[in-house]
């Protein structure tokens, strides 16, 4: 289908590099990053806000959050989601990460197929005979795909799946179709997904991991629980994501790389990455605490990330913000409605996508009204340790704003 395709401009690339960082976009009035600095330093804060419920009693926490930020920042975040009775995580879905029951009437089949599919890859290389054996084994892994995992436990009729171990050590996984018998034709034939003996996995969160190290700060996959049983995720999958860009006239050659910071942003980051350590330690740590600032005062920035994302069209909005935020409160309405009353449900997402969020709140039935907020600091910069002067802050900070209001033009 021909559309229009996606060009980065050079103010895109470095954006783009910073955005990804805590995968938040700016919503007009949104309120929810702000930079604060004193004669002490800086730091790059981002909102925690609640809502309750008058007619049921329940209590919404929209948490906006950073994929680097200072460890003390995590455990924060994380005090506050363990008084929480369901998080609901932004993490974008691969194929088949979708709940394969969930599926609309007469595509259980196509659904059930790829999520055996993702759970055979996910699972290779394990050496359990059962499903709770392969979930055990698993469970040593990233907290994010275990999470992940334990929500796609059924096949598209609800079902649990057989994991089987043959003679020769071949180990497959298996839907018994809609009859729930083996064999079979049609809707009630077997789906049958071989788990590989070893496959190589690839870090998709390397640049962000490196970026953190690098700064002396922590990974946002590192610090919280996302194999926690009370988490699941609240996103769309890649398919459904590139499906709508397309509907919108737009096509992307690997949207999965542009998510997983494979493409050219990520390239150059990692480019840029490489070189840093060495010119920071010539420079007397001076690097690193500019990155910081710049850090700081970028994402603190709504309008100069809102101008970033403006560039690349309406579509970007659209699709990698609004459509989302629907997904996400979809999956809290659904817990909301089976559940009892008087609970808490935290939306763990990044910090630009919490104005739209909000706004979606306000529209739901329940009478949703604003009772508490916390400003949580993500990342710190000290001036009495570091080698930035106040006047060296300032320079930074003048360049930042130049550079924010060409973005706006």
């Amino acid at each position: 289908m021909p559309g229009v395709s996606i060009r980065t401009s050079a103010a895109c690339v470095a954006m783009g590099f910073f955005a990804a960082v805590s995968t938040s976009i700016a919503e007009e009035h949104a309120a929810w990053l702000r930079p604060v600095w004193d004669a002490e330093g800086g730091r790059l804060e981002i909102a925690a806000r609640a809502f309750d419920s008058a007619e049921r009693g329940d209590r919404i926490w929209l948490v906006g959050v950073t994929h680097v930020g200072e460890s003390d920042y995590y455990t924060a975040v994380n005090e506050l989601l363990d008084s929480c009775d369901v998080v609901v995580f932004e993490s974008v879905l691969p194929v088949g990460g979708r709940p394969p029951w969930e599926a609309a009437a007469g595509e259980a089949v196509v659904a059930t197929r790829k999520t055996a599919d993702l759970l055979a890859d996910v699972l290779a290389g394990t050496n359990a005979f059962d499903w709770n054996g392969a979930m055990s084994a698993l469970a040593g892994s990233e907290a994010r795909v275990t999470g992940l995992v334990r929500g796609l436990s059924r096949d598209g009729w609800n079902r649990p799946w057989m994991l089987a171990r043959s003679e020769d050590g071949a180990a497959t996984l298996t839907s018994l179709g809609s009859d729930g018998v083996p064999g079979g034709q049609g809707d009630a034939a077997d789906i049958v997904a071989t788990i590989p003996a070893q496959e190589p996995r690839v870090d998709e969160a390397m640049l962000q991991r490196s970026l953190a190290e690098m700064l002396g700060l922590t990974f946002q996959l590192d610090a919280l629980p996302y194999d926690d049983v009370r988490w699941t995720p609240g996103d769309l999958d890649i398919e459904q994501l590139a499906a709508a860009f397309e509907a919108r006239g737009q096509q992307i050659d690997n949207l999965t790389d542009l998510l997983s910071e494979q493409g050219l942003v990520g390239g150059i980051a990692r480019g840029i990455l490489a070189v840093i350590p060495t010119i920071d330690a010539m420079l007397g740590g001076r690097v690193v605490d500019t990155m910081k600032v710049l850090l700081i005062e970028m994402l603190g920035d709504e309008d100069m990330i809102d101008g970033a994302l403006a560039m690349q069209g309406p579509a970007f909005r659209e699709v990698l913000i609004d459509l989302r935020n629907e997904r996400a409160m979809e999956v809290v309405d659904a817990i909301i409605a089976c559940g009892e009353s008087q609970r808490t449900v935290a939306v763990l997402y990044g910090a630009g996508h919490m104005a739209g969020l909000a706004d979606l709140l306000s529209q739901r039935p329940g009478q949703w009204t604003p009772s508490g907020h916390r400003w949580l600091p993500a990342i710190e910069i000290d001036l009495s340790t570091s080698q930035l002067s106040q006047a060296d802050v300032s320079m930074v900070k003048g360049w930042t704003g130049m550079f924010g209001r060409q973005l706006g033009r």
